[in-house]
């Protein structure tokens, strides 16, 4: 197999943005490590000034101490906090108490660094008389960075949704005209119709037409439905429960989990805000599936905007504010890894 190798610690910061798509802020980064390959990448908001690091610590430890392969970490505290040479590090007491829980779990803090506005600097060495500082210049035109661009890899200034600015119709009266002939249907029926109508997109390629999306942002405005089709997505044969909570033996087919988020893109691209809170939180499921907390919480908190009592986005936003993951996030052969990473394995960790 292919390797994408680590060589410079500007390739490892590189690396962190790709991994979440997102230019992190205020945040503590952990990219866990067996041996010279690289694992899941985690993300937490640091906490603010004299708040408890307790809880920060305890997410971590949790996440990271579920890949029983992990034998290190790297870490990267990205903080607009200013620093001079003598003063105590930014975060110390809350790097000391992770490091020290990780220990106990035989886990090994390898390597970390001090991420500014314009530089970073390494951590571990900002005790000593002249610590290493890089520029993030060096990040954007990393061997990595570029390689992964070419691949088709982004990072994003924020972790926002995303939605390309297209001009697109507004399907409210046919959303509506459709919801009136599902609603004249026995459930079973309207289910078989929406789960057919939702394969043929999900194996496709082609934008949805008109029609077929009304149809589909119709169908989700029926729970039973939509749920059906939430368990659709994976493209296993699984118990509908085990599928909604990411928690399969097997690992999903991401492809089509991909394909699933192209299509109801569109289909937000088409609604109005009454019609936007069951496609809103069908993309969030899907981003907690992938681990992707923040975009999952943006999700649910427009699906809460366009409906403030729109039961599943304030159940599963519940879960991602108390940092519960999906049980595939959690597992390393079951993760989502983004397509440009797929293919190719991520290793030759060259760092001190």
């Amino acid at each position: 197999m292919e390797k994408l190798r680590i060589k410079t610690p500007d390739d490892f910061v590189s690396l962190m943005g790709h991994s979440l798509g997102f230019w992190p802020k205020e945040s503590l980064v952990c990219v866990i490590l067996d041996d010279r390959r690289i694992g899941g990448t985690l993300r937490v908001d640091l906490p603010r000034t004299g708040a408890s690091n307790d809880r920060l610590v305890d997410h971590a430890v949790r996440y990271i101490g579920t890949d029983r392969q992990a034998t290190g970490v790297v870490f990267g505290l990205f903080t607009y906090t200013p620093w001079d040479p003598g003063q105590s590090r930014p975060h110390e007491d809350l790097m000391e108490k992770l490091t020290g829980r990780l220990s106990e779990l035989g886990i090994t803090v390898r390597d970390g660094w001090l991420v500014g506005e314009t530089t970073f600097t390494n951590y571990l060495r900002m005790g000593s008389d002249s610590p290493a500082t890089y520029s993030l210049d060096g990040v954007m035109t990393s061997e990595l960075n570029a390689e992964l661009i070419y691949r088709g890899s982004n990072i994003d200034a924020s972790p926002g949704l995303h939605v390309p600015v297209l001009a697109q119709p507004d399907l409210h009266d046919e959303v509506v005209r459709h919801c009136y002939r599902i609603e004249a249907m026995d459930p079973p029926t309207a289910i078989a119709q929406a789960r057919q109508l939702w394969g043929r997109l999900l194996s496709g390629v082609d934008t949805p037409t008109d029609d077929d999306a009304a149809n589909l942002i119709a169908n989700l405005k029926f729970i039973s439905v939509r749920d059906r089709l939430l368990a659709d997505i994976p493209g296993l044969e699984e118990s509908m429960r085990d599928l909604l909570l990411g928690q399969t033996k097997q690992a999903p087919h991401w492809q089509r989990v991909d394909r699933a988020s192209d299509v109801l893109l569109q289909l937000y691209m088409r609604t109005d805000s009454a019609d936007a809170a069951p496609v809103l939180t069908s993309l969030g499921v899907i981003q907690w599936w992938e681990g992707h907390g923040s975009k999952a919480h943006e999700c649910f908190q427009r699906a809460l905007e366009a409906d403030p009592d729109y039961r599943l986005a304030q159940l599963t936003d519940h879960l991602v504010r108390e940092g519960v993951l999906a049980e595939w996030a959690t597992n390393r052969q079951a993760a989502y890894q983004p397509p440009h990473t797929r293919g190719p394995e991520i290793g030759g960790i060259g760092l001190a």
